[in-house]
């Protein structure tokens, strides 16, 4: 739809509807009224007064004139300086009122325009003539400018939105679109319009707007998913790594331990027979390795089954974990827990802290030969909770040696939790974990 065409037939009917007098229409009535009293009743008057004196009567004569002019001088003075009074305070008026739209144009943020439909001129603020670069805030032909200057994809959509919206007699429009900028680049506005229409047809006659532009914001927005998308990606790696790990680690321990028990097992069944003199020596051997490899994969399948929060407490679990961890090899063990509210603590929050401990215990028992362990839990006033587990083991020189499987699987858990892992050791001074996350 043409915008010049929506302009043409929102224009107004003419009709003829009594108006008050001007100021000059009042004067000269007035002077008119004045003018055929005294011409009508002025001798009568004269008349009345001299009586049958014929001397005062030509006095009164030659000096009617004069007062018809005293009079109307007086009368049309008085109504003179109350036009003049009246024009006075509404050209203050005006002039308050231009002030207050100039400190509006000057103070605000948004584009503003006003748009007089029949003569299709437009007045705008210095903030609008950004999306129209021309020198005058007096814009011709706004309309047909405004239609080329909104980017194509939104053209036709508020063209027919506006026309429905001319029709319907709503007043207010409130839209957002893309507009072309000075530097020839689309911004993204919110623009509402106020249309005023005539009283008597209802058509519209004028309208006043004010773009708002939010570029910025969008933009910020886009960035903002963008982010988030990112971040929720980086999860997912986390995630998956961590499930690989995982996977790898049992892997591990299957073919490190089960499958090398299992292996000795089989070769001491496959030396028994009748004509093999250690045959009686061997069988309880094998039952010996076979039963090791019970116990590994009993260890494994507790291991990898995680806690109930809802039957026990995160204490219990811990204790129950290290009371099966001291069956494979004694150490002194101490939890300390007072500055944790574990009902403040979500279940997987507590899995994790759970998690770390075991790996850790697990690597304790492994390779430090510790003879006691300290683990301490706490929630500080920042709500983040920090795990720190000390032994007095053999220690290790963190830079040689590498992360296991286990402890990179906890790391990345941790990292998922936008928390940090820290390892401090040295060959014969014990080992401390530290980590900390949020709640």
């Amino acid at each position: 739809m043409n915008m010049e065409n929506l302009t043409l037939r929102s224009w107004p009917k003419i009709n003829f509807v009594p108006r008050r007098l001007s100021p000059a229409a009042w004067l000269t009535v007035t002077y008119l009224l004045i003018s055929v009293l005294w011409i009508l009743g002025s001798d009568r008057i004269a008349a009345i007064i001299s009586g049958d004196d014929r001397l005062l009567l030509e006095n009164i004569q030659a000096a009617k004139g004069l007062f018809f002019v005293l009079i109307s001088s007086t009368v049309l003075f008085i109504l003179s300086r109350k036009f003049y009074n009246d024009l006075r305070a509404s050209f203050q008026q005006q002039e308050a009122i231009q002030a207050k739209y100039n400190a509006v144009n000057e103070v605000s943020r948004d584009g503003l325009f006003d748009c007089d439909l029949m003569s299709r001129r437009a007045r705008i603020n210095n903030k609008m003539k950004f999306f129209f670069p021309f020198n005058s805030n007096e814009v011709d032909d706004f309309w047909e400018k405004y239609q080329k200057r909104i980017h194509p994809d939104d053209s036709s959509r508020l063209l027919h939105e506006f026309e429905t919206l001319v029709d319907s007699g709503k007043s207010t429009w409130l839209r957002e679109y893309q507009l072309l900028g000075r530097d020839n680049k689309y911004y993204t506005v919110i623009s509402n319009v106020y249309i005023i229409r005539d009283t008597v047809t209802g058509d519209a006659v004028r309208l006043i707007g004010a773009l708002h532009d939010i570029t910025e914001l969008r933009n910020l927005q886009a960035e903002n998913y963008e982010q988030r998308l990112w971040h929720k990606q980086q999860m997912t790696d986390v995630i998956i790594r961590a499930q690989e790990n995982e996977r790898d680690r049992w892997a591990v321990e299957l073919h490190d331990n089960v499958c090398q028990v299992l292996g000795v097992a089989k070769m001491y069944l496959s030396e028994i027979g009748p004509h093999n003199a250690s045959s009686e020596a061997l069988l309880p051997e094998a039952n010996k390795m076979i039963s090791l490899a019970l116990d590994e994969i009993r260890q494994l399948s507790y291991s990898m089954k995680p806690p109930s929060f809802d039957k026990m407490t995160l204490s219990e679990s811990i204790d129950n974990l290290v009371s099966n961890v001291r069956r494979i090899k004694p150490f002194v063990f101490s939890l300390n827990m007072d500055h944790f509210q574990e009902q403040q603590v979500a279940d997987d929050r507590k899995l994790l802290i759970y998690r770390i401990i075991q790996e850790q215990l697990s690597n304790i028992v492994k390779y430090a030969a510790a003879g006691k362990v300290d683990v301490t839990v706490a929630i500080d006033r920042s709500r983040e909770i920090h795990v720190t587990i000390k032994d007095n083991g053999q220690g290790f020189d963190p830079h040689q040696v590498k992360a296991g499987i286990g402890l990179r699987n906890i790391e990345s858990r941790i990292q998922a939790h936008r928390g940090i892992l820290k390892i401090q050791s040295s060959p014969g001074s014990g080992c401390t974990l530290f980590a900390s996350f949020s709640l």
